[in-house]
């Protein structure tokens, strides 16, 4: 069976956002927009690789060959129905994504929400994780984890407050929510994986006491450039860190549209092999 942990995108996205110029009494934070010029690229990639970050191409050809559907209804009945919760998944594989092509080389994307137990609910635990370790067998002080909590605004709303709350997210995984989702991971390893990914996952869990690894944390918003500089400008309580920390935020503009676009083209558009 493939693994859920791949190594990160060819394709550097981050490059395909530019820096915003903060407002006024913005808070600290790493802002990025999406180039227009940019949008069409973006929506291709993320239409072809949303499939696999829901299920592998051995577990679709399995369940092709056992129930005679098609690859489009095998992958449709993976994701969730428009709304809260796909637009939740998205900021998340967005966030994967940018963060992989942004960490250099050698990082593995975990695909979690091929854990989700249901299609209209939000992953378990820590949203998005990546992993850096050259050799599982001799843990090295250099190996690193990245851990982010990302929350999305597409729609207006003058309550929910996305950077807010990917702050109280990030505390959360900092406090104790990151060694659950790594236990997490190293069981459903167990249940249908390689020896290889157990041991990956096992560095960063059974290993971290015989050898430390760094932890770099992120929290993680994903804006409507509509709303952009207003959430920039609202007041938050920044945390103490140990400057292993940052609050990203990235804008795209209608991102509502693009977000049902990229998965009702993921549906059309999968192919197998």
């Amino acid at each position: 069976m493939s693994t859920f942990l791949t190594p990160a995108a060819a394709e550097d996205i981050s490059s395909w956002f530019k820096d915003h110029i903060l407002p006024e009494n913005a808070i600290v934070a790493d802002v990025y927009v999406l180039d227009l010029a940019k949008r069409t690229q973006i929506a291709d990639f993320l239409s072809r690789e949303l499939p696999d970050c829901f299920i592998s191409k051995d577990d679709i050809d399995a369940q092709i060959n056992r129930t005679g559907m098609s690859i489009q209804e095998i992958v449709q009945n993976k994701f969730a129905d428009p709304g809260s919760v796909m637009a939740g998944d998205f900021g998340e594989i967005l966030s994967l994504f940018f963060l992989g092509s942004a960490g250099g080389h050698g990082l593995k994307k975990v695909k979690k929400w091929r854990f989700k137990q249901d299609r209209n609910k939000p992953a378990p635990h820590s949203d998005v994780i990546l992993l850096h370790c050259t050799d599982p067998e001799h843990p090295h002080d250099d190996d690193f984890l990245i851990c982010a909590e990302a929350k999305v605004k597409s729609t207006a709303s003058k309550t929910y407050r996305p950077i807010a709350n990917a702050l109280e997210g990030y505390e959360s995984d900092r406090t104790g929510r990151l060694a659950k989702t790594l236990a997490w991971l190293r069981e459903k390893a167990i249940e249908s994986d390689t020896a290889y990914s157990i041991k990956y996952i096992e560095r960063f869990s059974k290993d971290q006491i015989r050898v430390p690894y760094h932890r770099r944390h992120r929290a993680i918003a994903v804006i409507d450039s509509d709303f952009l500089d207003a959430e920039l400008v609202e007041a938050v309580t920044i945390p103490t860190h140990d400057g292993t920390f940052k609050i990203v935020v990235m804008a795209v503009a209608e991102l509502k549209a693009l977000y049902e676009e990229c998965f009702k083209r993921a549906v059309a558009e999968a192919k197998h092999g």
